[in-house]
């Protein structure tokens, strides 16, 4: 019974993880195939990864908030934390999103954190 109840909830963690790895691809407007490059991953396993059926291993959590500047915490446990990010551009208005997007990604590119460049 512990056995069972204990890979349900792993189950649903995994399925957590994917939705904010989703919610949080969509945010930077990649596609599946830039996500899969910028972490290494076949585009196969990242849609494994953001439908919840695997989850991202210690490496590529720690690719995942270098490059793409998502917290840890948030990742795992939908907690977050206010800073410097997507909740900024979500509170701009829409019509500067897209500069403050551009700046942001500026100011990663001068501290060293690398990203993958998007493609219009």
């Amino acid at each position: 019974m512990y056995e069972e109840r204990k890979t349900k909830e792993i189950r649903e963690l995994y399925k957590s993880i994917g939705s904010r790895l989703l919610s949080r691809r969509k945010e930077l407007r990649y596609t599946q195939e830039q996500m899969a490059e910028l972490l290494g991953v076949s585009t196969g396993f990242y849609g494994m990864m953001e439908r919840g059926e695997k989850a991202p291993s210690i490496e590529k959590l720690i690719i995942i908030y270098e490059r793409l500047g998502t917290d840890i915490t948030y990742l795992l446990t939908g907690d977050q934390k206010e800073g410097f990010g997507g909740s900024y551009i979500e509170r701009c208005p829409k019509e500067k999103q897209y500069d403050l997007e551009q700046l942001m990604k500026y100011a990663y590119n001068l501290a060293g954190v690398r990203e993958v460049k998007i493609e219009s």
